[in-house]
């Protein structure tokens, strides 16, 4: 199984984008992030026979939807909580055994305006709640997306210049890792030293030709996901696409 995250950063503008992901690479699973569509403008944009969609959608916005191959049997996860609702920012999938989570947690830039930051602090802590409920009752999981997080301080080239943003500010990694710390692994840890790849480079300051990257979409995985997992792998290539996304997409192969 063929499991693909990507923070497509506007599902109308990236269309070709998502064909050639399928065309190339044919993901049975893909996790999208910030699809800046409400609901029932999705299908407007992206309709493919072959995979059924979950959409979390807002107007122009945020909004993640995850794309299952029809050949695959899947029941929706409702999420309780108001404040992981309060935006559309997650939805979910159960695969019966096998629980995947498709996540794009909130900025928190500014930090300076604390109710932003306190939203983002918020929201990772209900993520972390939510994962503590699934391992404690055995339960296979997986959590992918963009996290906004630097865990590593070599997951940017100059950590020093992001330990005050709330992509890298302590309060933000220790969420990240009490999340951790219930029994998930971030898969890229395993195969990649830290520094090695990068998953978003943005459009200024010419970062993408200079590989000025950071490393913030993950996948974290629980035990039995993590023994069955092959492979992590960036697909850079799409960051050189006309009118690119300034994420790429980022996949895992699973003997499931």
């Amino acid at each position: 199984m063929k499991i693909c995250s990507w923070n497509i950063n506007s599902v109308r503008v990236r269309v070709n984008a998502l064909d050639s992901l399928i065309e190339n690479y044919n993901p049975d699973i893909i996790l999208l992030q910030e699809i800046k569509c409400e609901n029932n403008q999705f299908n407007e944009f992206y309709e493919n026979s072959e995979y059924n969609a979950i959409v979390t959608g807002q107007k122009g916005r945020h909004g993640v939807a995850t794309l299952v191959n029809k050949k695959i049997n899947f029941t929706k996860i409702e999420i309780n909580s108001k404040i992981m609702n309060k935006e559309a920012r997650i939805c979910g999938v159960s695969l019966g055994k096998l629980s995947i989570f498709n996540v794009y947690v909130p900025n928190g830039n500014p930090p300076e305006i604390i109710e932003k930051y306190e939203f983002k602090l918020q929201w990772l802590d209900e993520l972390s709640k939510m994962v503590e409920r699934y391992i404690s009752n055995y339960q296979d999981i997986i959590v992918a997306g963009d996290f906004n997080v630097l865990e590593h301080e070599n997951d940017v080239k100059d950590f020093k210049n992001w330990n005050l943003d709330a992509l890298g500010k302590i309060e933000t990694r220790k969420l990240f890792r009490k999340i951790l710390s219930k029994g998930m692994c971030n898969v890229v840890r395993i195969f990649d030293k830290p520094g090695e790849n990068y998953s978003y480079w943005d459009y200024q300051k010419a970062c993408w030709e200079r590989n000025y990257g950071l490393l913030i979409d993950h996948f974290l995985v629980s035990p039995f996901v993590l023994q069955n997992t092959n492979n992590i792998s960036f697909k850079k290539e799409f960051r050189d696409f006309e009118k690119p996304s300034d994420h790429i997409p980022v996949m895992i192969n699973l003997e499931i």
